[in-house]
This record gives structure tokens, C-alpha cells and sequence, in this order.
């Protein structure tokens, strides 16, 4: 793991000792996303993408593991995302005769954290503003099945970090419904990332609630040694239950 994905994370943990006299407040989040999942990559032969609808993509779907923690002390919130997708995707291939098949296999493990800071804090909207990072872990195979051709393929690994800004807006309607949206972005020389999320949440009670929205999240990285470029979009429909205490 990346000295600076420690340094952050312990920047953040720190972030908790500054309103330790305060009461603090725990979201705990179990969520599933489904996304579609659109794929461009870099190979010999040129460039090629494949598109898959969520539902193409669920078919897909080897595993994942998506959770999420929220913590606030008065105007200070600490945010923490964990999400593990093990996605494949395939296409006719783009090459003419050459091969018959292009085939993508995405392992995404991506861990996001922040501080944010409330700006607007009234019982008509809640807006929070601050910083944070995302650390990446990617296998990312890419397979041209032979026709005329030999099969080709790459199969490359690499981990990063990101560092972020972000925001968070909250808009309750009424005691149970509230309009809710999230949004970061960041990147370093050889990476980009980007992501929004845009739902509603219902309160069942004081301590439980569940969340409906759509997420979209976007990673360009440089990978392997030929410094091949690998462009990944996710985005679909999210669930989600919360624990609140």
C-alpha cells in the first residue's frame, strides 16, 4: 500500500481528535450498484471500447462488495466508500477479420475518504465542502481472440492514489424524505477521476433508512510498462440500507 494512502488516511483519523469533546454521529451503509460498465483501452492494434447496460453488466458480474461509513460532529463530517467490483465485458472485434472477439476483465477495488466541512446548515438544505482521496487497486486484462490473427492479450496491475475535492448536498422535503447528492473529483499527472451520485432517502425511523439514486464514476489511468491507456465508466442504479446511531 502507498505511503501517501497512509499519509491520508491518517490525515483523516487525525481530522477526529479536533471535535473529540463533541458528540458524534455514525452512518453505517450497505449499498449495491449495478452499473453499466463502458470500457476503452489501448492495445497493438489501436484503440478499442465496448459498451454493457447495467443489466448486461449484472450478468457479468463475478463479485462485489460496496459499503459506506459517515461520521459528523457538528459542521466536521468524515466520509469513508469501499467498493469491490470484479466486472467482465466483450464486443464483436473492431479490427476487421484479424480476430473474432475483443473481451475486457476489470477487478476494481476502490477506497474513497474525506473531510468535509458544513458551509449551510438550516433546516431547508445542508451543504458540505473538503477534501479527501480515492486509492485504486486495477487488474485490468484485455483479450483479442485470433482469427486471422494470433489471440493478443495484456493483462496489467497497478495501484494508485487520487487525491479529491468533493461536496455534499442534503435537501429535506419533509420528516421522512430528504434529496441528497454527492460529488468528487481529482487525479495526478498520469490519472483522472470523477464520480456523482444523486438519489433520495426515505427515514423509517430514528435509526434506519434506505436510499434510492443513480451513481456514475469515471477512472483514467496510464497502466503498464507501455503506459497504455485504460478508460473506465461505471454508472447505474444504487440501493442502499442505513444504520444510524
Amino acid at each position: 500500500m502507498k505511503p501517501a494512502f497512509l499519509l491520508a488516511t491518517v490525515a483523516l483519523v487525525a481530522g477526529t481528535g479536533a471535535a473529540s469533546a463533541q458528540d458524534w454521529h455514525y452512518d453505517l451503509t450497505l449499498y449495491a450498484w449495478v452499473p453499466g460498465l463502458s470500457v476503452t483501452t489501448d492495445t497493438d492494434y489501436g484503440s478499442v471500447s465496448s459498451d454493457k447496460s447495467p443489466s448486461d453488466t449484472l450478468s457479468a458480474l463475478d463479485m462485489a462488495f460496496m459499503g459506506h461509513i459517515g461520521a459528523q460532529n457538528g459542521k466536521l463530517g468524515l466520509v469513508g466508500d469501499l467498493m469491490y467490483a470484479d466486472l467482465s465485458a466483450s464486443k464483436a472485434s473492431p479490427f476487421g477479420k484479424l480476430f473474432s472477439e475483443a473481451t475486457f476483465g476489470t477487478k476494481l477495488t476502490a477506497v474513497s475518504g474525506y473531510a468535509l466541512y458544513r458551509l449551510a446548515d438550516d433546516p431547508k438544505i445542508q451543504f458540505d465542502a473538503g477534501v479527501g482521496f480515492r486509492y485504486f487497486d486495477l487488474q485490468f486484462d484485455t483479450t483479442l481472440t485470433g482469427n486471422i490473427a494470433s489471440t493478443w492479450e495484456r493483462s496489467t496491475s497497478t495501484s494508485w492514489v487520487d487525491p479529491l475535492i468533493a461536496a455534499r448536498l442534503a435537501i429535506p422535503l419533509n420528516d421522512k424524505w430528504l434529496v441528497n447528492g454527492f460529488a468528487d473529483w481529482g487525479g495526478t499527472g498520469d490519472s483522472e477521476t470523477w464520480q456523482i451520485y444523486a438519489g433520495v432517502t426515505y427515514k423509517i425511523n430514528d435509526n434506519w433508512s434506505t436510499q434510492a439514486g443513480w451513481r456514475y464514476m469515471n477512472v483514467n489511468k496510464d497502466v503498464g510498462d507501455t503506459n497504455a491507456n485504460a478508460d473506465l465508466d461505471l454508472s447505474g442504479p444504487v440501493f442502499g440500507m442505513t444504520y444510524s446511531f
